[in-house]
C-alpha cells in the first residue's frame, strides 16, 4: 500500500470569519509547478484552511538529495469583490502584491516529529512588510528605473545595459521567473522585485516555499511543516443615521453592547441627499469587522425631542442597530491618511 507524507502545508485565516475562508481565494499552479510536481511524485491537496502537497513516503528522498534549489510557487486569487472592504490590507496597486516566502521566515526545526508552525509574516497578523514588487513579462522597467538599468540575482549574475521606454522586463529575463535586486546605475539604492509567471499575475498574493536553497530551507527542516497566513479584519468607523418621518430630531444618543457603553460623537443634524433630514453620530475609534458579531446586541437610547403644539415633549426610544454592510464601506482620505467608513441608516423612526 502506498504511503504518502505531508512535504508542507499552507493554511489561510482570516479574523473577519475568526478563521479559515475557502470560498474567497483559489490556489493557482502553473504549469511548470505540476510538471514539477508530478516528477517528484507530489499530491495538491485543497483543504478548509488552505492546502497541503503530500508526498510518497519512499519518493521522498528524491527532493532531499537536490542539489539545486526548488521553488513552490503558487497564486492566491481573490474571488470575492469585496475582499478588500473588509481586510486590513494595502488597496491594490500596480506592479505590487503580496508575497509569502519561507526562506525569510523558516526556523530550525527541533525535532524530525515536530510539526513546525509558521507565520510566513512579521508578527501574528500580515502586514505591509510583505507588500512587493511583483513585475509580469510585459512590464517595463524604464517607468521606474530609468534608461540605465542593472538587474542582479542571489547568484551575482547580473544584466546591465541601457534600455528604452518600450523594452519589457520578460526579454530581459525571459523565463527565469523568481527574485531579483533592481537599481539604475544613477542610484545606490537596490529594489527586490519578483518576476512572475504569466499565470500569476491576477494573483493577490504568491506563496514560495524553497527547498534546498540555503541552511534553513534544508529538506530536514521543511518537511512537515505548517505555513501560516493570517489576515486582519479591517477596522472603521461606523456612522448611524436616525431619521424620523414626523420630523423629529434626537437631542442624545447613546450605543451600548449589552451594558457596555461605546465612544460615539456628539449628535450631528445633516441633510440627506434626499433632502431628508437625520441627525448622525460615528464612532471615535474604529471598529473591527465581523462577519458574526457574537454575544450581546448592539442598541441605542435615542433621546427624542418633538414637538405637541408649542410644547417640546422629550422621550427615550431604544432602537436595536444593524452592522456594517461590507458592500458599503468607503474609504476617505483624512490629512495624507485613508480612514474607512460604514454608514447605516435607521428609517421610519
Amino acid at each position: 500500500m502506498v504511503q504518502y507524507q505531508v512535504l508542507f502545508e499552507v493554511s489561510l485565516s482570516h479574523k473577519y470569519y475568526s478563521g479559515p475562508f475557502p470560498k474567497d481565494y483559489e490556489v493557482i499552479m502553473t504549469p511548470s509547478l505540476q510538471a514539477m510536481m508530478k516528477s517528484y511524485h507530489l499530491i495538491f491537496k485543497k483543504k478548509a484552511e488552505g492546502f497541503v502537497i503530500l508526498g510518497k513516503s519512499d519518493h521522498l528522498f528524491l527532493l532531499s538529495s537536490s542539489k539545486e534549489a526548488i521553488k513552490f510557487r503558487f497564486g492566491i486569487q481573490i474571488k470575492n469583490r469585496y475582499f478588500e472592504n473588509f481586510s486590513k490590507i494595502r488597496p491594490a496597486a500596480n506592479y505590487r502584491k503580496y508575497m509569502f516566502r519561507n526562506e525569510i521566515y523558516q526556523k530550525k526545526k527541533s525535532g524530525e516529529s515536530e510539526i513546525q508552525e509558521i507565520n510566513l509574516h512579521t508578527g501574528k497578523l500580515l502586514n505591509d512588510t510583505n507588500y512587493n514588487f511583483c513585475l509580469s513579462r510585459n512590464f517595463q522597467p524604464y517607468k521606474i528605473w530609468g534608461n540605465e538599468l542593472i538587474i542582479s540575482d542571489r547568484n551575482n549574475n547580473y544584466f546591465e545595459r541601457e534600455i528604452d521606454e518600450n523594452t519589457q522586463l520578460g526579454q530581459i529575463l525571459t523565463d527565469d521567473y523568481g527574485s531579483y535586486q533592481v537599481k539604475s546605475s544613477q542610484s545606490a539604492e537596490e529594489d527586490e522585485i519578483f518576476y512572475l509567471e504569466p499565470e500569476l499575475k491576477k494573483s493577490w498574493g504568491i506563496v514560495e516555499i524553497s527547498l534546498q536553497s540555503s541552511l534553513d530551507t534544508q529538506f530536514e527542516k521543511v518537511i512537515g511543516s505548517h505555513f501560516k497566513i493570517n489576515i486582519d479584519a479591517r477596522k472603521v468607523f461606523w456612522s448611524y443615521y436616525f431619521v424620523s418621518n414626523n420630523n423629529n430630531y434626537f437631542k442624545n444618543i447613546s450605543v451600548y453592547i449589552g451594558k457596555e457603553k461605546i465612544d460615539f460623537s456628539e449628535v450631528e443634524q445633516v441633510l440627506l441627499p434626499n433632502n431628508q433630514g437625520a441627525t448622525k453620530i460615528t464612532s471615535q475609534t474604529a471598529i473591527s469587522l465581523s462577519k458574526f458579531y457574537d454575544g450581546p446586541k448592539i442598541y441605542a437610547e435615542l433621546e427624542v425631542i418633538a414637538s405637541q403644539g408649542s410644547k417640546e415633549v422629550a422621550g427615550i426610544n431604544k432602537i436595536y442597530l444593524p452592522t456594517p454592510n461590507i458592500q458599503r464601506i468607503k474609504a476617505v482620505a483624512v490629512n495624507q491618511d485613508i480612514r474607512y467608513y460604514a454608514d447605516m441608516y435607521i428609517q421610519n423612526l
